[in-house]
This record gives C-alpha cells, structure tokens and sequence, in this order.
C-alpha cells in the first residue's frame, strides 16, 4: 500500500531512500543539537498552550468516544484514481468509453453501479461530455506513476472532517436515478481536499530531494516533538491529525488514532540534562485494498495499523521535554500535519454536498 505526497508540499522537498542508505552510518551518533528541537520541529508551531512535562503526559491514548476516521483507498494514479471504476469487474482505469445520454438513459441501476466516481458525479449533474473525468485523465491518472502516488492527503484530511458517507440515490437532470456508493462519495471528497492545497501547519523535516550528506536536513520529526504532540493530539485532546508515517521518499499519510509509550529506563542524554529510553506504539487508521458500497466504519472492514518506534527522550531539569533521538531507523514518521481550515466545495465541486448523507451518529 502507498500513499501520495501530502498536499502541503512540492514533491522537490521530498527525500530519496538512497539519501537514507548514506546517513544511517551516522544515525546513531547525532550532537547535542540535533537531539534538541529545532525552529522546524517546535511543538508549538502544531498549537499552542501543549503540555511539555513528561510525567504530566498520558503514557497512553485514543479518541475515546470521538469518531474514528474512515478507511478507503487512497486511489492510485496508476489505477486511474478516482476514474478507477471500482465496482465493475474487471476493474478498469483507463482506456474506457462513457455512455452517450442515449446509452445512458437504457441502463440498469445495476449498470450505473459500476461507473467510475467522476462519471457519476459528471452523469448526476447532467454533463454527458464528462468534464470531471477527462480532469482527472489529464491531470491526475497516469499508469506510469508510481505505486504510491495518490490523494492520500486528501483521504487523511476527509476522513477527520467528515463522518463517513452512506451510498446514495440521486436524480440528475433527466430523471436517470444515479447510485453512489460510500466509496464513490469518498473519492469524489478525498481529491476535493488533495486539489486544494489547504494551508496546512506541518512539524518535522524532509530530506531534500536527490542525495545529501547534510544530515540535519533528514531527521524527519524530532522524537521529543513526537512524544509531545501525539500525547497532547491524542491522550489529551483526543483530536486525530494527518502524519506521514514513512521516513523515506514515498509519502504514506495516515490519520493518526492512538500511541502507547513504554518507558524502558535512563539513558545518556545528548543536552546535559536526564534522558528516557521509549517503545512507541503509533496507531493510525489504514486504507482499503478494495472500495466497498456501504460504509466501512465499525465492520470488519475497516483497517488500522501499528507502526513500533523506539527513542531517547531529552529532558531539562525540570523535567521538560525538549527533543531526542531516533533509535530506530526506519520505522517512524516523517512528519505531523493538519489543515488550518475545513474543506470547501466550489467551482468543479460546488454540487457535490447534494450526494453527501453522512452516516447516523
């Protein structure tokens, strides 16, 4: 399973994984500085008024009772993304014709089912020329992208917004009832919100783009703003957030749901304060390997992961976090980050809320 670039950034400021075959050698032997914070990884920057005493933070948290994101793919560029039709079988992304009004207007409910998300929303507002599906043709599907590019920003951010969406029935202009599933009405938001660049506040660090020896460039998040965050996010606020949960060149984003730290006893601290050794335990909601009709929310079909992390945790006198190092390599986030405003539906989109019913509380 891969992911897209997050919708804050330039696929320039992303790393390559070669960049990380050169640093690991030096990975376990950062400076004094590099275990602080810098101005890139201040938990402040996420939000403020966060509590930084470590025996003041929940060493375990979840949403509670709060709604938990809903799983979907993250639609594949080279499955066509949202052009995939993902209820026909086969499955196809590409190379296919739209039906004609005409066409159109004969078809079963079961026929229509099996249409691509963008050519029923086109077909819903009465567009036989389909321009959202030849949108996404030039602008989004490639059957030479890589496997992981996606719109899995868009999905992360969607399914923290919105409750999950029931499958539909709606008119369009002709009378021609055009049925939507959960998994049509996701996609059709999810790409909403990854075309939008909403302004996003994101903690951590990529690699530059291609190889680089300055390591402070690639130490994705600071593990003491890790710590912070999640327990402030999650054990406290009990709010969920993006993160980018692959430290390497593909971007894997996920909604986060929960953490579980184990402290392991002292360390040798890299500041000249105290130090804890930490196991983590980062829980985030996953993607569907195949869209689903009805929503997927408290079935077995939805998917969560578990990504297991260890660090040492820097610590002032008073007993303050402020920032660590990484132990493991290769097995913790990039980055945090979460949208500074909602998701709006306009231009191209502006009738997409009339085919939104949000699942019952």
């Amino acid at each position: 399973m891969a992911r897209s670039l997050p919708l804050f950034l330039d696929e320039n400021e992303v790393s390559v994984r070669s960049s990380w075959i050169i640093l690991s050698a030096v990975f376990l032997s950062q400076s004094a500085s590099a275990a602080r914070w810098d101005g890139y990884n201040d938990p402040n920057r996420f939000r403020d008024g966060y509590e930084f005493r470590y025996e003041h933070l929940p060493l375990k948290g979840d949403l509670g009772t709060a709604r938990l994101p809903w799983s979907e793919s993250y639609w594949p560029r080279n499955q066509g993304s949202i052009n995939l039709r993902w209820n026909a079988n086969p499955r196809v992304g590409f190379g296919y014709r739209s039906p004609s009004r005409e066409e159109v207007l004969r078809m079963s409910l079961e026929e229509l089912k099996s249409l691509a998300p963008t050519e029923k929303y086109d077909l819903y507002r009465g567009r036989y020329d389909y321009p959202l599906k030849g949108l996404i043709s030039r602008a989004e599907a490639n059957p030479r992208a890589p496997d992981w590019a996606g719109i899995c920003d868009g999905w992360s951010a969607a399914s923290i917004e919105f409750p999950e969406p029931k499958a539909v029935v709606r008119f369009n202009p002709d009378g021609v009832a055009i049925p939507f599933g959960s998994s049509d009405v996701k996609g059709l938001i999810s790409y909403t919100a990854a075309r939008q660049k909403l302004n996003s506040i994101v903690v951590g660090r990529y690699c530059p783009f291609g190889l680089s020896l300055s390591f402070r460039n690639c130490r994705d998040i600071n593990p003491g703003t890790y710590h912070v965050i999640l327990a402030n996010e999650i054990g406290i606020r009990k709010q969920s957030f993006p993160a980018d949960v692959e430290p390497g060149k593909e971007a894997w984003n996920q909604p986060v749901i929960g953490y579980e730290f184990t402290p392991l006893g002292s360390a040798r601290s890299e500041t000249g304060g105290s130090a804890i050794r930490i196991q983590s335990k980062l829980i985030y909601v996953d993607e569907l390997e195949q869209s689903r009709w009805e929503p997927v929310s408290g079935t077995g079909h939805w998917v969560s992961s578990v990504q297991n992390s260890e660090y040492v945790l820097e610590l002032d006198s008073e007993g303050r976090i402020t920032g660590g190092v990484w132990l493991t390599r290769f097995s913790h986030p990039d980055v945090f980050w979460r949208p500074t405003k909602g998701i709006e539906f306009s231009g191209e989109f502006a009738t997409l809320p009339e085919i939104y019913e949000p699942v019952d509380p």
